[in-house]
């Protein structure tokens, strides 16, 4: 088991190394990542850096989905392992890790890899080897076109869809019309400015200020200053939780009144501990029920699941977050996957059964993959850092 750290503090390199679970199973059958005992999982997200917490509370949800099914005696008697490597929110590092997953062989699919550009990296090299390439933690258009991507699917709305509701909200509820963007200039950034001008192209509205700013910085301040003068209402920031927050915190301080809206890469709870003053005009989209719902089943067996070890968090309470939601929901669809399948468990035979037309039910959370598509949800919720 991990030692348990604190999450907002540094974690060491000699952590981040041993982040993979030291277990390398022999295949069994010619079983590729399946042995007569387990069935093993590869994943690549950041561990260490400025967005860590993505990839550790990603990672701690997949793991109560994964424990909590071992222990019931995991898939006829196999148990559930998951192989994380780190990339730090690097796509070089990234790509690095998917040839060795590729190389090594000895996972049955890749599951819960986090980012826009590190998902560019990855999807190419596991579509070569014909590896599965499930539930990455972004919303980018590219990794929907199932010509291109026939290895990935996506449980989680598009980016578009989360830019359409709150171009919409700002709009029609607001009142607001002159919008501005501050965005990560790499794949992530590009790809939802591409989505913001849709959406305030279907209200006749022009972007009127834009400005970008590099990936795993904090030298964001240069380009609030820069859109300052174009009197925007409304600004949309595209980044990381530490990149947004310097923002929306350097915005307060200069006197600015905009209703700055975030998506849900954004991870709201660890938004919300980092903004100086939370309020109803900080906007983000969410893609999967509120966490800490009573109302909601999968809320409330997500939470039940959970231990402090699997994020290396002091508590339980430290994981009850929308990041580790979407990986427990993540875990179960893959337990769901498994459930189905007849015979070999083969990649090819995954790929069948995951992108099955009959509806996936997870408690009370569904997941429906329509003909031709590979993307199993639409859902949006539009909540405020003053909630």
């Amino acid at each position: 088991m991990f030692p348990r750290i604190k999450l907002r503090g540094m974690v060491p390199l000699a952590i981040a190394a041993v982040l993979t679970l030291l277990y390398h199973p022999s295949p069994a059958h010619g079983e590729t990542g399946v042995t007569s005992d387990a069935i093993t999982f590869g994943q690549s997200a950041c561990f260490t850096g400025p967005n860590r917490n993505l990839g550790l509370y990603y990672r701690a949800g997949i793991l109560a989905a994964f424990e909590e099914r071992n222990r019931d005696g995991g898939i006829n008697g196999r148990s559930l392992r998951l192989r994380s490597l780190d990339d730090g929110y690097e796509p070089e590092q990234a790509a690095a890790n998917a040839e060795r997953f590729v190389d090594e062989n000895d996972v049955l699919a890749v599951i819960g890899g986090v980012g826009t550009p590190t998902a560019r990296r990855i999807a190419p090299v596991l579509r070569t080897a014909n590896i599965p390439f499930v539930g990455p933690f972004t919303g980018a258009d590219f990794l929907r076109n199932t010509v291109r991507f026939p290895n990935v699917i996506n449980l989680r709305a598009a980016y578009l869809d989360e830019v359409v509701s709150m171009v919409d909200y700002i709009v029609n509820e607001l009142g607001k019309n002159r919008f501005g963007i501050i965005y990560q200039d790499d794949a992530f950034g590009r790809s939802v400015l591409r989505d913001y001008q849709v959406a305030l192209e279907a209200h006749d509205l022009p972007i009127l200020a834009k400005t970008a700013h590099s990936r795993n910085t904090h030298a964001v301040h240069a380009g609030l200053f820069m859109i300052s003068k174009a009197d925007l209402d409304a600004i949309l920031i595209v980044g990381s939780y530490a990149a947004n927050s310097e923002i929306i915190n350097l915005s307060h301080s200069l006197g600015q009144d905009y209703i700055v809206a975030n998506l849900s890469f954004v991870l709201s709870h660890e938004l919300k501990k980092l903004v100086e003053n939370p309020s109803e005009k900080i906007l983000v989209t969410e893609v999967i029920p509120d966490p800490t719902s009573d109302a909601s089943q999968v809320a409330r067996r997500f939470r039940r699941a959970l231990r402090p070890e699997y994020g290396q968090a002091e508590t339980v309470e430290t994981l009850v977050n929308e990041v580790a939601l979407e990986g427990y929901i993540l875990g179960r669809y893959v337990i769901d996957v498994l459930e189905r399948m007849d015979g070999v468990l083969t990649r090819e035979r995954f790929m069948s059964a995951a992108l099955s037309q009959e509806r996936f039910t997870i408690d009370d959370w569904n997941l429906e993959f329509a003909p031709g598509t590979n993307s199993g949800s639409r859902y949006i919720r539009l909540t405020n850092l003053g909630e």
